[in-house]
């Protein structure tokens, strides 16, 4: 299918054991021979590797004086098409690590006759070639990037057909009507009386509720993909930064008794437990002269209405009876009330009574943070994380444009068998399903476009 065979660095760069530097397209076998010794052979044996020596081809000038030739010593591993990684003919070179002698070898190959890879474009061919969905190959960039366990573990999950597999269940039942719309449209009218339009109904409705479903999982996707967004506000000197260092383990915002020291908000990404958590401390909520403080404030509720945890500090003070309010409710789907600075508390502080609700905390001892891990991790589990780790669904923005547009689609056309005498025709239906199916398929690459590839795969590192 592709012309050009194409070489690239598939391992990071830097000091390391070994780096991998993979071939693939028509000519793979016969530039490996053109670089490699002894060869692989005119008998060459599908995932055998091989040892030997790198070096520059024959009769080409390579630039590099006084190496007779020689690059590295290698391992050399062919993989005959369509049994490798792209399905087409590859060959992957493991040699030493290091910032040069991959970059060698990509040289050598190239003067060979192989050309850079572009992004993604490995995957991008595998996709062509049949080998992986599309919604596949974006969970092959998804575990490279996890930054977390239940991440790794939701990509891998995809990776192996957990979102297909769902979408074949939505796609199967529209296909079938479909088929038998456009069948009864062969025959003259008096011949076939049509798809019973409950029959059809029923169909459009099942679709939907499949359609929601994966719609339902569409945060804990970006959750697992982008971590957990917790802000906490509150106003000066609340104590907002000295729990944000607590939280995140170091010493990151600075603390300090004057008011307004927080004029940004602090972002700080910590794993807990297998998640990705991303706190934020912002500037103290206050009525302020400060044209910079304001600009800080004004930031702090941009944070807020885009949390997914909100965590709502006060102090203990502010907690007697007759003391400021408590903080206002945010509109995110969990907001955990926190109260600080326990340790100067004369008394024991849950008998305040007013703040039953709220975490009892000190920075300073420790005191409470514990309890407030237990609270956020109550929290995530409104995210439904398992549920979309075990079904192998990691929807990202793409796919939940075209699941809520197949959704409006669907609902469009099933309310017009609300009227049984306004029901549309099967042609008209047909039309429409196609139009609906089109949709779906562009989740998965059954129906792509040049720019749909484009915007998957430019997110993709050189050598995947």
């Amino acid at each position: 299918m592709f012309e050009e065979t194409i070489v690239a660095i598939a391992t990071p760069e830097g000091n390391g054991g070994v780096a991998m530097v993979r071939l693939s397209g028509p000519r793979a076998l016969q530039i490996g021979n053109l670089v490699f010794v002894p060869g692989l052979g005119d008998n060459t044996k599908s995932h055998q590797a091989v040892y030997g020596i790198l070096e520059w081809p024959n009769d080409v000038d390579s630039g590099v004086s006084d190496n007779n030739g020689v690059i590295d010593q290698v391992i050399a591993l062919p993989m005959l098409a369509p049994n490798s990684f792209t399905g087409e003919d590859t060959v992957e070179f493991f040699c030493h690590g290091g910032t040069v002698v991959s970059r060698l070898v990509v040289s050598a190959c190239r003067l060979a006759g192989a050309r850079p890879a572009t992004a993604g474009e490995f995957s991008r061919r595998a996709f062509l070639n049949g080998k992986m969905s599309l919604d596949q190959a974006e969970a092959v960039a998804d575990l490279i990037h996890a930054e977390s366990d239940l991440a790794a573990r939701a990509a891998i999950r995809q990776l192996l057909g957990g979102l297909n597999s769902q979408l074949v269940a939505i796609e199967k039942p529209l296909l079938e009507l479909l088929a038998h719309l456009e069948g009864g449209l062969e025959f003259l009218e008096e011949e076939h009386a049509g798809v019973d339009s409950v029959e059809i109904a029923r169909v459009l409705s099942q679709s939907m509720g499949g359609i929601s479903r994966l719609l339902e999982l569409a945060p804990a996707g970006r959750l697992l993909r982008d971590g957990i967004h917790v802000v906490l506000k509150g106003s000066p000197n609340v104590g907002k930064s000295s729990l944000f260092n607590e939280l995140v383990g170091t010493e990151r915002a600075i603390v300090d008794d004057e008011a307004g020291t927080t004029r940004d908000v602090v972002t700080e990404r910590v794993v807990h437990k297998g998640q990705v958590y991303v706190f934020h401390d912002t500037a103290g909520l206050r009525q302020s002269p400060d044209r910079i403080e304001n600009k800080g404030i004004q930031r702090t509720h941009e944070a807020v209405r885009q949390a997914d945890i909100i965590l709502s500090l006060s102090a203990y003070e502010e907690s007697i009876p007759g003391s400021q309010k408590e903080p206002e409710k945010s509109s995110a789907m969990v907001d955990i009330s926190v109260l600080t600075k326990c340790d100067l508390s004369p008394e024991n502080p849950e008998s305040f009574g007013i703040n039953s609700d709220a975490v009892f905390t000190s920075s300073s001892t420790g005191f409470g943070v514990d309890k407030l891990w237990d609270e956020l991790e109550k929290a995530v589990k409104n995210y439904e994380l398992d549920k979309a780790i075990s079904l192998g669904v990691v929807i990202n923005e793409r796919h939940r444009f075209k699941l809520e547009n197949s959704r409006n689609e669907l609902s469009l056309l099933l309310q017009e068998f609300s009227d049984p005498s306004s029901i549309p025709g099967d042609e008209i239906v047909g039309t429409l399903l196609a139009s609906i199916l089109a949709q779906l398929g562009e989740i998965s690459g059954r129906v792509f476009s040049e720019q749909i590839l484009e915007s998957v795969f430019s997110r993709f590192c050189v050598g995947k």
